[in-house]
């Protein structure tokens, strides 16, 4: 075997092995802590008071966590 069969042949077992990792478009699963939902929570509170909106502590968490997730994307 020569020098250039043998690089090839090495270089099909890596890319092989690495077809058994998972691709990019297997989403990834994104961990929030409750402290980041929190302060972000606590943010959009704060900014929804001040312009007067209605709103309350519910759908604050609950648009914190999907702006958290949305920017881990």
């Amino acid at each position: 075997m020569d020098k250039k069969t043998s690089t090839k042949s090495n270089f099909n077992k890596a890319t092989a092995s690495s077809s058994n990792a998972p691709s990019k478009a297997t989403p990834k699963k994104t961990t929030l802590s409750q402290e980041k939902i929190a302060l972000r929570a606590y943010f959009i509170s704060e900014r929804r008071q001040q312009l007067g909106w209605d709103g309350d502590p519910v759908s604050d968490w609950t648009d914190a966590e999907q702006q958290l997730i949305a920017e881990a994307k």
